[in-house]
């Protein structure tokens, strides 16, 4: 054979082997889609893993010890309350005290005359009744007096109200707010419901205005929620599509995005509308902040840390989400991954249980953890050699090696989590909102949602009662001067005492 004819055949064996490699990747990545699109439909979505291999990850964590000591018995004898004490038949739980009891007394059927009662059996049930709405009228003398022949009408100030000159008080304007943001209902489904239940025909468009007009007292309280979380050294952030109407466009949606923050050591949750995702509007959020910034492996926010000189740490879940996704593609190498990032969170949940300061949970990483994430690095440093970048383990492999700085921020800091999952968690109520609701109508309309999650993300994030604490707030607002409401605050606020 000619020259010319063995270097077309090599060339066209080179292509061969090349065009085979890229159908390899494709066929992977399709076959990849498929299991996603079968999981969405038809299986679990809890990305939980049970290890296919009897071995038993297992952790020392110091709570056992390693060397052997003699077995020493001995006999205790003591007495216990019963777990089953409080329990009603069937393993059921009792309903709280602190609901109230309606008394309904059951008269023997059978003549009870000459019989002595020994006791009673009593049953409860739990029972519902429609919400409850009243009408406060705010009743004002008017009084005359007559000073040198003329007449003068005296009358007392009506305390500042919620809505000034409205028939809705403060509780209906927490309930639109709660309606819309925390149960996920539109508006419409809010009058529909109030119609029903009080028998009074409240249109949409009032129920739209007082969520409006509550949205503007509670601005007061977002802005300083802003200032305090600006002051932290560590957040978290991340950021979720939501669409908003632009007018004038006969009704077409424009994909804007909420950008949300969250400070965890001050518990507070931050919810800031973008028209759109980009460098300079991130920046913008967070140019007087300073410390370390937690994000997803987003390539939005290495430039922005690097532009602001922030830390930036990385998300372990999104690591870890990336091999559960690969265990459709390689099994073996995923498990092998996940088997080396499932202690990583027992430490975690370690610290967690015992309430470990900052301080005291980054030792505890640092003899723990330290080790374990560097067997994950070198385990992924070793399996980089042979596998491909296209297919989910090779995807999942390389998220790991290029962002491993970010993602051992954990072991150089105890403040900063090991992921991002907290941040998520806030987000979780707009992803089913906007499947209910489906925009905003306006991008104001999408800065009033923001200011309402702030309030209702930071009271969850906080644990306070979301309905008790805006009917309290909507009432103080409205008589408090804007600088004078740091009690106010859900990260300060103690829902008062019934007397």
């Amino acid at each position: 054979m000619s020259p010319d004819a063995i270097s077309s055949m090599i060339a066209e064996n080179t292509f061969q082997k090349t065009e085979i490699a890229r159908l390899t990747d494709l066929v992977a990545d399709l076959t990849t889609q498929l299991d996603w699109l079968k999981r969405q439909i038809f299986g679990q979505k809890s990305e939980r893993v049970i290890p296919t291999t009897d071995a038993q990850v297992t952790l020392d964590l110091g709570t056992i010890p390693t060397t052997p000591t003699p077995e020493v018995t001995e006999t205790i004898t003591y007495t216990r309350k019963s777990p089953n004490a409080n329990k009603t038949p069937h393993g059921r739980e009792d309903i709280p005290a602190h609901i109230p009891r309606v008394i309904i007394p059951i008269v023997p059927e059978y003549d009870t005359s000459g019989m002595e009662q020994i006791g009673e059996k009593i049953t409860e049930q739990l029972e519902y009744k429609a919400p409850e709405f009243f009408v406060k009228r705010y009743v004002r003398p008017v009084h005359a007096t007559l000073e040198n022949g003329e007449r003068t009408l005296l009358c007392p100030e009506l305390p500042s109200l919620c809505i000034e000159k409205g028939k809705i008080g403060p509780t209906v304007v927490a309930h639109t707010i709660i309606s819309k943001c925390q149960d996920h209902l539109p508006h419409y489904r809010t009058a529909q419901m109030i119609n029903r239940d009080c028998a009074m025909a409240i249109p949409e468009s009032t129920i739209r205005d007082a969520f409006r007009q509550g949205v503007f007292l509670l601005e007061a309280i977002s802005g300083r929620l802003k200032e305090i979380a600006l002051k932290s050294d560590y957040q978290q952030m991340d950021e979720s599509a939501i669409k908003v109407v632009i007018h004038p466009t006969q009704g077409k949606t424009h994909q804007g995005y909420m950008w949300v923050r969250h400070a965890p050591l001050e518990k507070i949750i931050l919810f800031d509308y973008q028209k759109t995702r980009n460098i300079e509007r991130g920046k913008k959020l967070l140019e007087n902040f300073h410390g370390t910034l937690q994000t997803d492996g987003l390539d939005l926010y290495p430039p922005i840390c690097k532009e602001l000189g922030l830390i930036h740490a990385g998300c372990m879940d999104h690591c870890r989400r990336g091999f559960e996704k690969a265990l459709t593609n390689d099994m073996a190498k995923a498990e092998q991954a996940l088997n080396l990032i499932r202690p990583l969170y027992a430490v975690e949940e370690t610290a967690r249980q015992r309430e470990l300061t900052a301080e005291q949970r980054l030792e505890l990483r640092k003899e723990k953890s330290a080790p374990l994430f560097q067997a994950l690095i070198d385990w992924a440093t070793e399996n980089l050699k042979s596998i491909r970048p296209k297919p989910p383990i090779g995807k999942a492999i390389i998220y790991l090696i290029e962002r491993k700085t970010e993602l051992g921020r954990f072991l150089e800091d105890g403040k900063v989590e090991l992921s991002n999952i907290q941040i998520e968690n806030a987000i979780r109520p707009l992803a089913i909102g906007r499947k209910n609701y489906l925009y905003a109508g306006s991008e104001d309309g999408a800065r009033r949602l923001a200011t309402a999650y702030t309030l209702l993300g930071t009271c969850i994030r906080n644990g306070i009662n979301t309905r008790a604490y805006l009917n309290y707030a909507l009432e103080e607002l409205p008589r408090r001067l804007s600088k004078n409401i740091d009690d106010l605050l859900p990260v300060n606020w103690k829902e008062p005492e019934v007397k």
